[in-house]
């Protein structure tokens, strides 16, 4: 399933053009491009599901154990205080890309976020997703 209409699709699941720190045959994971902060990863399927109605059930399950242990290798790889983890539907929810996904997004004490966004360099992503791949190999679920 693939559309070619979607960003994801195309950029991410066909193209690989991005950060990546976890992919398997069904669920990728990579640096959002244009972090609120620093260690902000989206996780897709690999397949395109417009959003949680959609989705297959067993896919769906896969994708929350793997950002479950993405959630665990950015937190102590990063040495975040908490993290947000936020999932969309509908343009009406703020879902800009119609593809499913999940954010992660590392929080700390004394931070604002800043919702300001602005496109970060691919060379400072991979260095980010290095750690957090490096990370995500300790973690055992």
């Amino acid at each position: 399933m693939y559309d070619e209409t979607c960003i994801f699709c195309r950029e991410i699941a066909v193209k690989e053009n991005a950060a990546f720190v976890y992919r398997s045959s069904n669920i990728l994971a990579f640096m959002d491009n244009a972090p609120i902060e620093e260690g902000h990863v989206l996780v897709i399927p690999r397949n395109h599901y417009e959003n949680i109605f959609d989705i297959d059930k067993e896919i769906y399950m896969e994708l929350q154990l793997v950002v479950k242990r993405i959630a665990i290798a950015v937190k102590e790889t990063l040495k975040t205080d908490g993290l947000n983890i936020g999932q969309n539907n509908g343009r009406v929810a703020n879902q800009v890309v119609m593809h499913y996904h999940v954010h992660i997004i590392p929080r700390y004490y004394r931070k604002k976020i800043n919702w300001e966004r602005e496109t970060a360099s691919v060379d400072d992503l991979e260095i980010v997703a290095a750690r957090i791949r490096e990370g995500i190999k300790e973690v055992r679920l």
